[in-house]
């Protein structure tokens, strides 16, 4: 395999001064970049213009699709070059000097396992972990394999990650397909990255590979604490985990659990949220009806 053709896939919506301060960082990583690709999601914010000034950008120009129509684009054409894994991220991740590289290091130490993705430890300004992209470590990887086998390594298995800084092969890309463009936000990756170790690929959470996800603030996010202007956020969420639920589970189950679901969180925002309560509320009845004509179908190469 050869180790140097790896493409970024960074996609971009009206942040124009985390987006220079994203690719400046790219710029300067310690391993080659076969090709940075940019997904712009219809930006209005000057950031059009600045990326056509930029020679060593292959630019995707499209109307906003959310960060999962971005990812999508991103993968589909990063699919059609000549590499062998994709680097995927947000305009507001920030990434070490050696953040790739410590990435393809540990891919190169363990040439014989099948790897489907490694993911970078994510941080916020102040160095702490991010709570958004904290990794979901169950003890034992596919029921059978300890998520501590890899610790000579400095790796932890991992089911799913963000894509906030994940390194996926482009093997696996081409086994299961492309991301759900549907999903327009929230809940893509952890879809993506969790139908990659279904399929029989291993997933590394990396905490040699650091980066900042430079959010406003660090926050997990919650329907009980956030503010209403971003409810639109949590009606995707929230549709996109219920149809994951109905596509995994079967339709007994997520009717059952969709009934559940709708009843406990809209009970638990009456108790905790201070203010916007039935906007919340209704917000979570409206994803649930959603969620039952959501189908969304997964593209192939």
């Amino acid at each position: 395999m050869n180790m140097q053709n790896v493409a970024v896939v960074l996609v971009t919506y009206n942040r124009l001064n985390l987006l220079k301060e994203a690719i400046e960082a790219l710029r300067s990583q310690t391993h080659f970049i076969f090709r940075i690709v940019v997904v712009d999601n219809g930006s209005t914010d000057g950031t059009s213009e600045w990326l056509g000034l930029q020679t060593d950008l292959y630019v995707i120009k499209q109307a906003n699709s959310g960060g999962a129509g971005g990812f999508y684009t991103g993968v589909k054409f990063s699919a059609s070059l000549n590499v062998d894994w994709v680097w995927l991220m947000d305009d507001d991740t920030i990434c070490n000097s050696n953040s790739l590289e410590k990435l393809v290091e540990k891919v190169s130490t363990l040439p014989n396992e099948k790897i489907g993705f490694v993911g970078s430890k994510c941080v916020w300004s102040d160095g702490n972990p991010h709570y958004m992209n904290i990794v979901d470590i169950k003890p034992y990887f596919n029921n059978t394999v300890p998520f501590t086998k890899y610790d000579n390594y400095n790796l932890l298995l991992t089911e799913a990650c963000s894509f906030v800084s994940v390194l996926i092969n482009i093997a696996a890309i081409k086994k299961i397909g492309l991301p759900y463009k549907d999903f327009f936000i929230w809940g893509d990756d952890l879809e993506y990255t969790q139908r990659i170790t279904k399929a029989g690929y291993l997933g590394f959470y990396c905490q040699d590979s650091i980066v900042v996800h430079k959010t406003p603030q660090n926050y997990r996010p919650n329907f009980y604490t956030e503010s209403a202007s971003n409810i639109w956020k949590y009606k995707y969420g929230l549709r996109n985990e219920l149809f994951m639920i109905k596509r995994d589970k079967g339709l007994l189950y997520y009717t059952i659990w969709l009934f559940v679901k709708i009843l406990y969180t809209s009970f638990k925002i009456l108790v905790k949220r201070r203010d916007s309560k039935f906007v919340f509320i209704k917000a979570v009845f409206q994803s649930g009806f959603n969620s039952m004509f959501f189908n969304p179908k997964i593209e192939r190469l």
